[in-house]
């Protein structure tokens, strides 16, 4: 049976990515190596579950389901700085942070490791961090220079609603991942 690279995100409205995507213009840092998110694939991830089967999809569904029906939709709003995974001194991730609505995106994520969990799911290994990846860091040579361009890029605080919890599906490619909404889970709590 054919397993799904799949996991968990609240997605991004266009303008949003767009802008994101633009962020990688003002990030010209010689003799380095780099590799941005392509714009449609901007999202924050709430959870990475791996390869799945279908049955275990369909349990997913379910719970999803679920919690959705549990939560509000809620307002976020990008940090105004753009932050750098593990460390400057060991720079690997590119990103930009969650300034509202980090409470609201934790509870969605603890609900959805506290279900899984009770259904036979890994739990992370990390605390969860509200962030979009927009860039990962293949190699640079100057990493004194790169510090001080990050630092000095100042992020628009864009917001949007978010509606909901979506399911994705993952494909990796010679020319870099796909990401594909296999379902949507509305936040309506009643």
């Amino acid at each position: 049976m054919e397993k799904v690279r799949s996991f968990i995100a609240v997605n991004l409205n266009p303008k949003i990515k767009e802008y994101l995507a633009s962020l990688k213009d003002n990030i010209d840092i010689p003799e380095s190596k780099l590799k941005w998110v392509e714009k449609n694939n901007l999202h924050i991830t709430i959870k990475f579950l791996g390869y799945i089967s279908q049955k275990e999809t369909e349990l997913i569904k379910v719970e999803l389901k679920e919690i959705s029906s549990q939560h509000n939709p809620f307002l976020i709003k990008l940090s105004s700085y753009i932050g750098i995974f593990p460390t400057y001194k060991i720079p690997r991730i590119i990103w930009v942070g969650i300034k509202e609505g980090t409470n609201e995106l934790e509870e969605l994520y603890n609900s959805i490791e506290i279900n899984l969990f009770k259904k036979g799911f890994p739990r992370e290994d990390k605390d969860f961090s509200s962030h979009i990846t927009i860039g990962r860091v293949k190699f640079i040579r100057d990493k004194t220079n790169f510090i001080q361009i990050v630092k000095r890029i100042k992020v628009n605080i864009l917001s949007q609603e978010i509606n909901s919890i979506d399911l994705m599906e993952s494909k990796l490619t010679p020319n870099g991942p796909i990401y594909n909404i296999t379902t949507k889970f509305p936040l309506l709590k009643q």
